[in-house]
């Protein structure tokens, strides 16, 4: 089968394992960004396509112009950003060609809604309370799929004795990502608790706090060193996104795939991706947070046993591949 793929092409975005693992099943992907056809920087255009309408039309219909080119079997997108009007001319100009939408994030981050006002053929988002309000409020085609780990990329270090890479890293709890306010403020909880923190990604320069920028790594992890950093770390602090309703986030999969231990936010859903009883390793409260990490600190067998647990359990059960099959189970 061959895939029209719209959204990013940067390294371990979901588009990137999107692509790999559907290539890796045997299918041809045609893979398209903005960037492939405009020639200025993402952030000046992103800003352009919201001040200026037709130039964000423009941007779109040589998008769709492209896909139509390659006549493809299946049409996927991924930006919440695509002009409808871009969903429009592939289906006039290949009427039997199903267009699908993946969200692969949380609800405040629709843009202007445009997924709603497009006419694609299904739309799958890793959200309960998005698919119940999309389903049955808007009766859109709507259908659950949450995140999902890569297999070839989120897998366990070269090193894989715990105790031995634990002593190279050297780090008690690590976390990572953008560090927005609302994931800072936890963090400062952590640290006013007297744990050690250790932070990968980027600070939030607007909103400084002292205890925060003072234990950033200055280093943004992916690919191997990700998988380094999270095996070889005690306790991987995973605080979702305040608007998670009932849904994890991709790191949630990707840490249990990478074979790392997390202490995460409780949601109901967890259960339904989980070989062991998630109240092992989630809190309600930010110091139940603390009280669970100081916990298995001192307890290392006891985290190596859930980690080892999920690891065969996500990779059997979570992956790209995974998804992919139940999205082409509705062509």
């Amino acid at each position: 089968m061959k895939v029209a793929l719209l959204g990013s092409k940067d390294f371990d975005s979901l588009e990137y394992h999107l692509q790999d693992s559907l290539v890796f099943l045997g299918h041809e992907v045609f893979h398209i960004d903005i960037k492939d056809v405009v020639k200025i920087p993402y952030r000046f255009n992103y800003w352009a396509t919201k001040l200026f309408p037709k130039y964000d039309l423009s941007v779109f219909k040589k998008i769709a112009e492209k896909i139509v080119e390659q006549k493809p079997d299946l049409v996927i997108g991924t930006y919440r950003f695509i002009n409808p009007e871009c969903i429009r001319m592939i289906k006039t100009a290949l009427p039997n060609t199903p267009v699908f939408h993946i969200n692969p994030d949380q609800l405040t981050t629709l843009e202007h809604q445009q997924i709603f006002a497009s006419p694609y053929d299904a739309y799958f988002t890793k959200d309960h309370f998005m698919v119940d309000f999309m389903k049955n409020k808007m009766n859109l085609n709507t259908h659950y799929l949450p995140e999902a780990l890569n297999a070839r990329l989120h897998v366990p270090p070269a090193e894989t004795d715990r105790k031995l890479l634990e002593d190279k890293i050297n780090i008690d709890v690590v976390g990572f990502g953008t560090m927005y306010p609302y994931r800072a403020a936890m963090v400062s909880e952590l640290i006013k608790n007297g744990l050690e923190v250790s932070l990968f990604g980027t600070p939030d320069k607007r909103f400084p706090r002292k205890e925060i920028e003072d234990n950033f790594q200055n280093e943004f992890i992916t690919g191997k060193r990700k998988s380094e950093v999270l095996y070889g770390s005690k306790v991987i602090f995973n605080n979702f996104h305040y608007a998670e309703i009932t849904s994890a986030n991709v790191k949630f999969f990707e840490i249990y795939g990478i074979g790392g231990f997390q202490i995460c936010d409780y949601k109901p859903a967890l259960q339904e991706y989980s070989a062991v009883d998630v109240e092992k390793f989630t809190y309600k409260t930010i110091g139940e947070a603390v009280e669970k990490i100081k916990y298995y600190l001192v307890h290392p067998e006891e985290r190596y046993s859930i980690a080892d647990q999920q690891i065969k359990h996500f990779h059997k059960n979570h992956t790209y591949e995974h998804r992919i099959k139940e999205v082409l189970g509705f062509l």
